[in-house]
């Protein structure tokens, strides 16, 4: 961060310029389309197919400190953040900056929570091994650095206060690297979770236009990637700002986006029980008529969604789960024929796992 800028004392208008309101229309916008993407996803876990699991829980907490981090960037706008640093006082920077503070360990933990939710899911899903190995080094990867932004966080200033006073004697590590690094591993383990989808649904039997629309709706996370990379350069254009808390704007939108469009795609697949009780003939129509013959077998003339349950098949090398996992309930169970016989379930797998694939959206 470079030094305040020296020079001919500003003028009225430069004074005057405020980019908080476009702050607060981000940051306000991308939480709500959150809440209500989670309220509907814990609607649907909880009344319409009746079981919720971690996953459920982990986004539910993403989401309060989803929240959480929010408010503190509102109140960074309240004490200046997008005027010039000329037009505010000391004081306001103080408490912008603790706010600050705030809002990344709050950004972090929503983020990692998310991943948690996103991974559980894949867990939910997945059948091979390697995949299923792979999944879990990312969970635990996730959960080992969640920890460790948390700490690095706290504890990036000796003392901590100097973190948003600079007149108190002591020292700060070098935060520009520190969010570098952080942002960086970020960007690559959201990557890995738009890429795992594609592995994991290879060796599920489904038609080719339902498995392509499947892997557009797990592979949405990669809007947030797109995010990630925007956040990134808007911590390089901070880094060498003169004029911190006019340029910190990019920062806080871009995190507030990221955060919750992560929280939007995780909750999105486990939605269809939701829209084919209350809209089933716009959700089906919207899907052609080739899950019309499946679909009648599954919903009442109302677009009642009707619980079953399913088990893990192996037919030679593919394996087969029934669609009920990914939204958790107890979801219809695919028809599939083959003149080979079905091997009993997987040796080794859970009860749980052995549920199937939880009301797979199809579209």
């Amino acid at each position: 961060m470079s030094a305040p800028p020296t020079g001919p004392p500003p003028s009225a208008e430069f004074l005057a310029a405020n980019k908080g309101p476009q702050v607060l229309g981000i940051i306000i916008t991308f939480p709500v389309l959150a809440l209500i993407a989670v309220t509907l996803r814990l609607y649907t876990r909880f009344r319409l197919v009746n079981s919720p699991s971690y996953e459920d829980l982990a986004i539910f907490l993403a989401m309060i400190f989803s929240i959480g981090c929010s408010v503190c960037q509102g109140v960074q706008v309240a004490n200046g953040m997008g005027r010039h640093v000329q037009a505010i006082t000391y004081p306001q920077v103080v408490a912008s900056l603790k706010t600050l503070y705030a809002s990344i360990i709050f950004y972090n933990f929503g983020l990692s929570l998310t991943k948690v939710s996103i991974l559980l899911q894949y867990l939910r899903i997945a059948i091979d091994k390697p995949i299923r190995r792979a999944c879990w080094v990312c969970f635990w990867f996730t959960i080992v650095y969640c920890i460790e932004t948390f700490f690095a966080g706290i504890f990036q200033c000796y003392p901590v206060e100097k973190f948003w006073d600079a007149m108190i004697p002591g020292k700060c590590v070098n935060t520009a690297a520190l969010y570098y690094a952080n942002a960086g591993i970020n960007i690559a383990q959201d990557i890995v979770l738009v890429a795992l989808p594609f592995f994991i649904l290879r060796k599920i039997i489904l038609p080719k236009r339902e498995k392509i629309s499947l892997m557009f709706i797990l592979g949405l996370g990669g809007f947030a990637t797109v995010a990630s990379v925007c956040r990134l350069h808007a911590l390089y254009l901070v880094d060498i700002s003169t004029d911190i808390t006019w340029d910190n704007t990019g920062t806080a939108t871009w995190s507030a986006m990221e955060l919750n469009i992560g929280i939007i795609c995780a909750s999105l697949p486990t939605l269809r029980a939701f829209f084919t009780k209350y809209w089933p003939k716009a959700f089906l129509s919207s899907f052609g008529a080739s899950r019309k013959t499946n679909d009648e077998s599954h919903h009442t003339a109302k677009g009642q969604y009707i619980n079953m349950e399913g088990n893990i098949m192996v037919k030679k090398t593919i394996a087969v789960r029934s669609n009920k996992d990914l939204e958790g309930g107890e979801g219809p169970k695919p028809s599939f024929t083959s003149s080979q016989h079905d091997e009993p379930p997987i040796r080794g797998s859970t009860p749980e796992s052995q549920r199937g694939l939880s009301a797979l959206p199809t579209y």
